[in-house]
């Protein structure tokens, strides 16, 4: 029989335990980030990159989720809009230290464009008709990463259904530790015809060739906080001033309040978003979320503008197996307070919307909105080359294209403004179908749907933004 003395066995127990340690040591290995050199980047400054990456010189990265940092940096690259084509590979000279070598391809950064714009709630609408009155035409000029610091300046000189005259200035980093930033907006409009109410959720309009039934001034300064990678606070303080014709009153008296013609009023908000997407323009995994609290009305200038409301949405990206993708969202608003018709939303604008009912709307005070989506990746990232064009920013051209099918529901309660004279409202709203989307590049969306709602309505409709 064999007998072990208490110090033995502690001897065997420290000899183990040492074992156990230096195996665990050898199967994680860490690296120490001694270097990151940024190649490529003509205009933009290399702080700028530098921010949105989730590591630092002097980091430790576990070897194990090395392929995933990397990934996550190229995609909060992307999520800038400042590049093309990002490029990350590492590069060891010794065991324990690690170099990374970022490779960008810069997007072009002016932009000065004629405006051909349409002005209804999504292209669709506009199509049933082909009314040129309401299209908007100009010039617009815009700036992006001016002075190579993400910040963007934009010039807005247009005619047509809406006339405007406008400025936006973002300054993403005013401070040191680029936390904090800024935006500007200005912008003057007036329209010969406005939409002052619905009924059996079509929009009603009223128009005077020979004046201007709306002039708007909107102005807003709004202070952005960064403090990390993925989440941002934004605090904005906006000004409006809206000026009717006297006729808009015999139409919908409650446009306003009170019977009013015109109002001017501050505005208030604080916005909330964490994005982890890997894409902007059409994401295909991570997610993204928002919160958003406004109270029109401070009880200054006009005091009997005084409502609020508060908007939370949620949209989720999921790769399933091999170039197949599942999409979520879920979105709604809720209103503290009864709304005038001109601050009043709803279902039915642009992307914001069940799809199958393009060609209506459905306003309310507080609305739900659910979508679903899965994709298919037929082709992705696929890059043509186009010889003729010597222009770099321009000659490779990305090309991805998804089939998918979708369902979609939504719900949207009535308003005291609106009251009985809208069928969609205060009922649940579905419709699903398949979809062919083609992306590319400068956030380049083309998606041609065909669906069918609960009405049994169905047709094939286009749309220029992704679906969720």
């Amino acid at each position: 029989m064999l007998n072990f003395s208490v110090k033995t066995i502690s001897f065997l127990f420290l000899v183990f335990f040492c074992q156990v340690v230096y195996a665990q040591e050898k199967t994680t290995a860490f690296n120490i980030v001694s270097e990151i050199k940024i190649i490529g980047n003509k205009t933009t400054k290399d702080h700028i990159i530098l921010r949105e990456l989730p590591f630092k010189v002097g980091d430790t990265i576990n070897a194990e989720n090395l392929t995933e940092i990397i990934e996550r940096s190229r995609s909060n690259l992307f999520i800038t809009s400042l590049f093309n084509f990002v490029t990350i590979e590492t590069a060891y000279f010794h065991d324990t230290f690690l170099s990374f070598y970022i490779t960008v391809e810069e997007r072009w950064y002016w932009w000065p464009l004629p405006i051909f714009e349409i002005q209804e709630t999504n292209f669709n609408t506009w199509w049933l008709d082909k009314d040129m009155d309401r299209v908007n035409y100009g010039m617009y000029i815009a700036k992006e990463n001016f002075r190579g610091r993400k910040e963007r300046l934009t010039f807005k000189l247009q005619g047509g259904y809406t006339e405007k005259v406008g400025f936006k200035y973002s300054v993403p980093y005013v401070n040191k530790n680029q936390t904090q930033g800024v935006d500007l907006t200005f912008s003057y409009s007036r329209n010969r015809e406005i939409n002052y109410n619905t009924f059996d959720n079509k929009r009603l309009f009223y128009k005077n060739e020979n004046g201007y039934v709306k002039k708007q001034i909107n102005a807003s300064f709004s202070y952005v906080l960064r403090p990390k990678l993925y989440n941002s606070h934004s605090f904005q303080l906006a000004y409006t001033s809206v000026d009717l014709v006297d006729s808009i009153l015999f139409f919908n008296p409650e446009f306003l309040v009170s019977n009013k013609t015109a109002s001017d009023f501050f505005s208030s908000t604080y916005y909330l978003k964490r994005d982890k997407r890997n894409n902007k323009a059409y994401p295909t995994q991570g997610y993204f979320y928002d919160f958003q609290l406004t109270q029109n009305g401070l009880g200054i200038l006009d005091k009997e503008i005084n409502n609020s409301y508060l908007k939370i949405g949620y949209r989720k990206f999921i790769k399933l197996f091999h170039k197949t993708y599942w999409a979520g969202l879920v979105k709604g608003k809720m209103s503290f307070s009864e709304v005038p018709y001109g601050l009043l939303g709803g279902l039915g604008y642009q992307n914001q919307l069940v799809r199958g009912y393009e060609y209506y709307v459905v306003n309310g005070r507080h609305f739900g909105l659910f979508k679903t989506q899965m994709r298919y990746g037929l082709i992705e990232n696929k890059v043509f080359k186009i010889k003729p064009l010597p222009f770099d920013k321009f000659n490779k051209v990305p090309v991805s294209i998804y089939l998918g099918a979708y369902f979609d529901a939504g719900y949207v309660s009535e308003n005291k403004t609106t009251k009985n004279s809208n069928f969609l409202n205060d009922d649940w709203l579905y419709g699903g179908g398949a979809s062919i989307d083609f992306v590319s590049y400068y956030d380049m969306v083309f998606r041609l749907e065909y669906s069918i709602n609960r009405l049994k309505e169905q047709g094939l409709f286009i749309h220029f933004i992704a679906p969720l």
